[in-house]
């Protein structure tokens, strides 16, 4: 559709929100300000007031058109983005009081749906700093998921690794655990073998600065999550079971500790 020409009884029944941005960006430059034959005389006591529209008023007020067949003042902006909620007598009917005309502008220009409408009108065909920042947060909010997808994948292989050693009662780390040394024990082998069979697990354990995932400390705290889950399993399994056998054994030789074995019985 072009847009070389535009009035207020085209812009009525024009459905802004259906148009490409190309148009919209036109159509905010087609502000119709016809020279209105627009003429009021007030009566008074003494002598009569007689007052007409002048062409100005669309250059003082930006968002004030004109409609050449009724005569009528409208608001722009409005007419465009506010056909629903906006205030009828500068959407609908438009303002021919100009006894009032001051007080009408000024109330219109308070109004909420006029500034709306007045702020989206000024940012249509400009970059939206609202928009940008929403892009930038879910860019950032992507970002932050798929890094910890990956190091929940890497920690998966590590504590199946884990898993793996205490499978077979294997210790998993010896005495010493430098880089340099030929035999750096049982888990950290098995994680260099995983590492060459899986490159995410590679490139993580290479390019990993913060978290790697293979230091002690890592494996005492996987191993205590590990006992925890176990734990909180067994005492699962003993409350939902009907009978709770107990043994008890005293082991003399075992710097006298007292050791429990529990067994659920179903």
């Amino acid at each position: 559709m072009a847009l070389c020409k535009i009035s207020v009884s085209v812009l009525k029944q024009l459905h802004f929100s259906t148009l490409c941005l190309e148009q919209k960006i036109e159509l905010k430059l087609l502000r119709p300000t016809p020279l209105l034959n627009l003429i009021q005389v007030t009566k008074c006591k003494t002598r009569d007031f007689k007052r007409e529209f002048k062409s100005d008023l669309c250059e003082k007020c930006s968002w004030i058109c004109g409609c050449e067949s009724t005569n009528r003042l409208f608001c722009f902006p409005c007419l465009l983005l506010a056909k629903q909620n906006g205030d009828p007598s500068w959407v609908s009917y438009g303002v021919a009081d100009l006894s009032h005309l001051t007080q009408k502008i000024k109330k219109h220009e308070c109004s909420q749906s006029h500034l709306n409408s007045i702020l989206e009108f000024n940012l249509l065909g400009k970059v939206d700093i609202r928009q940008q920042l929403d892009i930038a947060f879910r860019s950032n909010v992507k970002r932050h998921k798929e890094k910890v997808t990956k190091n929940r994948y890497v920690l998966t292989k590590i504590i199946g690794c884990i898993l793996f050693c205490g499978a077979f009662e294997l210790a998993l780390r010896g005495h010493d655990e430098r880089e340099d040394l030929l035999n750096m024990g049982v888990f950290r082998g098995l994680i260099n073998f995983s590492a060459e069979l899986d490159s995410s697990l590679k490139d993580h354990l290479t390019c990993a600065t913060v978290f790697k995932g293979t230091s002690k400390e890592i494996q005492h705290d996987l191993l205590d999550c590990m006992l925890t889950v176990c734990q909180n399993h067994i005492k699962s399994e003993i409350s939902e079971a009907s009978f709770v056998s107990v043994i008890a054994e005293l082991l003399m030789y075992y710097q006298f500790a007292n050791w429990l074995s529990f067994f659920d019985t179903f």
